[in-house]
């Protein structure tokens, strides 16, 4: 797609990339990215890599999901069903080098995102820690959003996203999960995936947690030993009292017959 709105018709363009294919997938098809997008795309690739990676405490996963995002935005030859040209717009950006604000011209464009692809790609990204730092980290749109709110400066293009329930760009095959794993380096479309993706910063990749089993009252109760117990300490009880009984009453008697023997010895 022009700037002016005018449709092009898409042709293979990947005969003329004099680098390594950045968008993989759309290599000997028909697409939009040229050799000037596709070494772009090499170079910010990297960027995403250190950024949302395992080398940048973040998943590889979300990072070849990312890039496959930023691939689709920019070489998908059906870019006209689901992103619109709207018009040019004075943007204002902070310049490092001069330190102060300068105006650039960006074109400004909106595109809808499938909503329920938008979330599984957020999803394998959601546990990352550069992303939980930033406000914009807490839903899906929030994300697509800061996303291309950081290129405006290098791609002079601003973009509106928005959710769209029923179209909008969608992958020709699922966003990966974060869990999977690639042992070769490179996924079956040919991204690559250095690394699997730790528990800290992929959910999907925890084990289940173990929840201790408590027992009901009577678990661990041996009926026998139990009975066993309160008969002997039922004999001990009336042994007690029975021998107390016999001690009394020899008290007793031996109390009586010395009375007996004191009286006797006065009537003599």
């Amino acid at each position: 797609m022009q700037a002016t709105g005018d449709l092009t018709t898409p042709v293979d363009y990947s005969a003329t990339w004099t680098e390594e294919p950045a968008c993989p997938e759309f290599q000997g098809k028909p697409s939009c990215c040229t050799d000037a997008s596709n070494s772009a795309a090499l170079e910010n690739f990297q960027k995403i890599g250190t950024a949302f990676g395992n080398a940048g405490a973040g998943c590889d996963l979300c990072a070849a999901n990312i890039r496959r995002f930023f691939c689709y935005f920019g070489c998908d030859p059906n870019q006209s069903d689901w992103m619109k040209f709207n018009d040019y717009e004075s943007y204002e950006i902070w310049n490092s080098t001069s330190n102060q604000v300068q105006n650039i011209t960006v074109v400004n464009v909106s595109m809808a995102y499938n909503a329920d692809e938008a979330c599984s790609l957020f999803g394998s990204c959601s546990k990352i820690s550069f992303l939980t730092e930033i406000s914009a980290g807490g839903s899906a749109l929030g994300y697509f959003t800061f996303l291309f709110d950081r290129g405006i400066e290098d791609s002079s293009i601003k973009v509106l996203v928005s959710m769209n329930n029923t179209g909008g760009m969608k992958f020709t095959t699922p966003p990966h999960r974060c869990n999977e794993s690639y042992p070769d380096g490179f996924d079956e479309l040919g991204y690559p995936v250095p690394g699997t993706c730790p528990c800290n910063y992929c959910e999907d990749a925890c084990e289940p947690l173990q929840y201790a089993g408590y027992g009901g009252l009577t678990d661990g109760f041996n009926s026998s030993s139990v009975i066993l117990g309160y008969v002997f300490a039922f004999v001990l009880t009336v042994g007690m009292v029975l021998y107390r009984g016999f001690r009394k009453q020899q008290r007793n008697r031996q109390q009586h017959s010395g009375l007996l023997h004191d009286e006797t010895s006065r009537d003599e």
